[in-house]
């Protein structure tokens, strides 16, 4: 097994998640990141997210406090520049 396998019980798990987020797209739920925080919206009602340097909506709502909505902690994120996994002892 490679430092970036899954055992098949894991592995069972992210594919119920992976089903589970297609479902919420069906049905019409818009996600976006918020430094770390996955939330979730009415498609129907926001369909796009951004910020000031990537605005280009006709009707925007500005909302700093929509990390109280529905969200969930997800894993730690980052952008460009170079990360590194920190492996434990079995790593």
């Amino acid at each position: 097994m490679g430092i970036f396998d899954l055992t098949s019980e894991q592995q069972k798990a992210f594919n119920r998640l992976k089903k589970a987020y297609k479902d919420c797209e069906k049905t019409g739920i818009f996600f976006y990141n918020n430094y770390g925080s996955l939330g979730a919206v009415d498609k129907n009602k926001i369909d796009g997210y951004g910020d000031e340097t990537i605005s280009s909506f006709k009707n925007e709502l500005i909302y700093d406090d929509s990390r109280r909505l529905n969200t969930i902690s997800i894993a730690n994120e980052w952008a460009d520049d170079t990360h590194y996994f920190h492996l434990t002892k079995k790593g």
